[in-house]
């Protein structure tokens, strides 16, 4: 052994940064195609836990037994005794009881002890979850809002509308937008049928193919008057290789009396469309290019037509290019008025389905728009008559599979330049109304979208103004009035349960109207049950509720930016007070327009004062507040009450719609990598798997969606991450439940790994005797080139403080040989 002094020179000092990935998957079972279900991705606590571990007592009993762990130990010891004792050495017996005995010995519950990924919602009275809410929300947000310019209790206002289908949601669903003429008494033009020329301006993601491999997939319907124009999303002829789905589409336009044929039935073959020779006019049928769209992409889509252009020649106009041409001949393909007295004429616009119905007297459109429908739905009441009902034919068999937002239909034809304008920002316009949609009365139109040939404007923007319509307050019981949140906040913050409040997402800008929603709820249970549920078991019953919730989503179009503006307009413009616009504010109270608050989402001021610890009025056979709280999240059944409960425990205003995800520190070790975290809700909840969410977060704190195959919107906050605290929150009530079913959340760590390395130099002439007492001078090696006469082993090697202290000890792999000439430098890492 020698002694070696080192110095300063001889110590190097760095830091690697390691990035862990890891991924971390929870599915319940009752999730079909989630195979296998339950977690995977746990870290055990201990480095060497397994299941086939056993820990072995050295303590015996006087009647211990392989049955308890500490009877093993005679059994070893008789298995070793009956070994010695057999003079041929076979004490097969004993040795088989003995392994026999470890096999059955429990595993310690110590190294099944495993660290998860926790998921929860804030709960609905004062306990630690809900603690942990009010923790992230008033002091991590604040302290790290410098770092991360989103961490706001709010989430922006950029969305789509979603359609899709499926075995858990319905397919007769449709947004009925009022479209009056002369055949009812309140309008005697159809605002929203182009005279002659016309350009339908929209974006589109063919986001569902087919569920099952073989499964036809049904023409979906985007717009759709009677008689006038229907434009529909078909097949093409592409199928993916991995898939076996279709994954090309292209457009079906359907103008005039070819309007009224069903999708469906038309045979596409080439660029040509034909229909049965039953059907009544055949000669306005035209398509797009084959596989001019995508599967998952967002496309822009622009159809545009004038008699005087081309010689009436129309095209397809698709992310800025011409995908497919047409000619029509006529002056004008639209037909809003009807020639026979009998039928009526169109009355509606249909979004998202195509409609199927004769649309006679006893079965007109405007049914739809019945004073009945104005008082359970809020929509325009068109002519008075009690008697009007829905069409009783009416059909609704071709569903859009795909998302669509910002929907604009002009009455003139727009240049490429004006098409390429209208794909990359929102619309401007500004227009202004005498009236109002939301209270019944027809509002007339000046301004400048009037300029531009504008008709129809659905972004959609939420907004705060809705017409006044039944409203549910428990899953039971309605009231009448109007909503001012994106959700429906009588159920969230009085039995815990979440409803969309559709309307306040689907206003029509121009004309300030709100659709019919139909088959999209909200629904009541009106049956008697005395099951004990919670307020979304009953809500998630509904087909048309399921559907509600998940038929406005995040938006992840990247291409387009809209244009928030369109919040100041119209009839909303003389709420610049900020009663209107209160709703669109970020945490330090000022307006803007991007964003929708969470923030004070019911009012306090009713709440009774009193001190909760001491309180005796919620409780007992005297309770007080009972008949004032009604239904709670326990028994949601009840009448609702004039206190809302899970307000009244809390005392907490702020939404409860969100969702966290707390990662410990030991999945990824000093904070989690910017730019790395990917959140999946594998299974939206009530549909079955067929609506699925992907979530990234943009390196700066934001979670954005990130679904299509396109540019995403990273701008466009849903959620934040608190990379330092391994904390994620999904705050859009527009993903409901996000991860209730099934979830996945993969990422990368960061963690810093302080290394000191040690050089050690083993000079010639150093190192060249040994200690040990059989030690012999032999050469190192046969070589006949060899010189050297000795040589010692170098096994390992110490590092001492000043006062000869072992600090540190390094054993090598194998001896390393040491001849007196020879020159070494050994490198030694410390990782702390």
């Amino acid at each position: 052994m020698s002694i070696i002094k080192i110095n300063s020179d001889n110590f190097e000092r760095y830091t690697l940064l390691a990035n862990p990935q890891r991924t971390y998957k929870s599915a319940s079972a009752n999730v079909s195609h989630i195979t296998p279900p339950g977690i995977t991705g746990a870290l055990p606590l201990f480095s060497d836990g397994s299941a086939t571990l056993k820990d072995v007592f050295t303590e015996v009993g006087l009647y211990a037994s392989a049955s308890f762990d500490s009877g093993i130990e005679p059994i070893r010891s008789a298995a070793v005794h009956g070994m010695v004792s057999q003079s041929n050495g076979n004490g097969y017996g004993g040795v088989w009881a003995y392994v026999s005995g470890v096999h059955d010995i429990a595993s310690s519950s110590k190294f099944a002890k495993q660290q998860h990924v926790t998921r929860f919602e804030p709960a609905v009275k004062i306990n630690p979850d809900f603690q942990r809410k009010r923790v992230v929300k008033d002091v991590l947000f604040p302290y790290y809002r410098n770092a991360y310019p989103s961490a706001q209790w709010a989430y922006n206002n950029y969305h789509t509308l979603n359609f899709a289908t499926g075995s858990y949601l319905p397919n007769g669903t449709v947004l009925v937008y009022p479209a009056g003429t002369g055949t009812v008494a309140l309008e005697n033009t159809n605002f929203y049928a182009p005279t002659a020329s016309f350009t339908f301006d929209f974006y589109l993601n063919p986001r569902y193919t087919v569920e099952n491999v073989g499964d036809e997939f049904t023409a979906g319907t985007v717009f759709h008057m009677s008689s006038s124009y229907a434009i529909s999303l078909v097949t093409g002829t592409s199928v993916s290789p991995v898939t076996s789905k279709p994954d090309g589409f292209r457009l079906l336009l359907q103008l005039s009396q070819s309007a009224e044929i069903a999708p469906s039935s038309v045979a596409i073959s080439g660029n040509s469309a034909t229909a049965p020779s039953s059907a009544a006019d055949t000669g306005f049928l035209f398509v797009s290019n084959d596989n001019s769209l995508k599967f998952n992409t967002w496309h822009h889509v622009a159809v545009r037509w004038d008699p005087n252009v081309q010689h009436g020649t129309g095209s397809f106009v698709i992310d800025g290019q011409e995908k497919g041409n047409f000619v029509i001949t006529s002056a004008s393909v639209m037909a809003p008025i009807s020639t026979t007295a009998e039928i009526h004429d169109a009355d509606a616009l249909f979004i998202g389905n195509f409609f199927e119905g004769t649309n006679r007297d006893t079965k007109p459109t405007a049914g739809y728009f019945s004073p009945t429908a104005h008082t359970q739905f809020g929509v325009l009441d068109f002519n008075g008559d009690s008697s009007a009902v829905d069409p009783t034919d009416a059909q609704f068999n071709h569903p859009l599979n795909a998302e669509v937002h910002d929907l604009k239909i002009f009455d003139n034809y727009r240049t490429l330049q004006q098409i390429l304008t209208s794909s990359k920002k929102g619309f401007e316009f500004d227009p202004y109304y005498v009236g109002s949609g939301v209270t019944g009365s027809a509002p007339q139109l000046s301004g400048t979208s009037a300029n531009e040939g504008l008709l129809f404007y659905v972004p959609p923007f939420f907004v705060k103004e809705t017409p006044t319509r039944w409203i549910n307050q428990t899953p039971f019981f309605y009231a009448t009035g109007s909503t001012e949140d994106p959700f429906n906040v009588a159920m969230s913050f009085g039995i815990a349960g979440h409803e969309l409040n559709l309307e306040n997402f689907t206003r029509e800008f121009v004309r300030g109207f709100y659709p019919r929603h139909v088959g999209l709820g909200p629904d009541r249970i009106d049956e008697t049950t005395s099951t004990a549920q919670s307020a979304n078991y009953w809500i998630y019953e509904s087909g048309s509720n399921r559907k509600r919730n998940v038929s406005v989503l995040p938006c992840d179009n990247g291409r387009f930016l809209p244009n928030f503006k369109m919040l100041l307009s119209g009839n909303l413009v003389s709420a610049n007070s900020g009663s209107v616009l209160d709703r669109f504010r970020n945490d330090f109270g000022n307006i803007d327009l991007s964003l929708i608050t969470l923030k004070d989402m019911v009012s306090t001021a009713s709440l009774p004062a009193f001190d909760a610890p001491n309180d005796v009025l919620t409780s007992g056979s005297g309770a007080m507040l009972l008949p004032l709280l009604g239904a709670t999240p326990e028994d949601p059944g009840v009448s609702p009450g004039n206190i809302l409960t899970i307000l009244q425990r809390t005392k907490d205003p702020d939404s409860n719609e969100i969702v966290f995800f707390d990662v410990s520190n030991m999945f990824y070790g000093d904070m989690i990598k910017p730019k790395s975290v990917v959140l999946k809700d594998l299974a939206v909840t009530g549909t079955n798997g067929r609506v699925q969410i992907t979530l990234k977060d943009d390196g700066y704190g934001n979670l954005y969606r990130a679904d299509s195959l396109s540019q995403h919107a990273t701008w466009n906050s849903v959620g934040n991450v608190i990379y330092e605290e391994g904390i994620v929150v999904v705050k859009s009530p527009n993903l409901p439940l996000f991860g209730a079913d099934a979830w996945e959340l993969s990422f990368e760590g960061q963690r810093n790994i302080h290394v000191l390395e040690v050089n050690v130099p083993v000079d010639k002439g150093y190192i060249n005797s040994s200690s040990n007492p059989s030690y012999q001078d032999l050469i190192p090696s046969d070589y006949p080139s060899e010189t050297a006469g000795s040589f010692v082993y170098l096994t390992g090697m110490q590092l001492h403080d000043e006062n000869m202290n072992v600090v540190a000890r390094a054993n090598f792999a194998q001896p390393v040989v040491k001849r007196d000439g020879d020159r070494y430098v050994i490198r030694t890492r410390l990782d702390f």
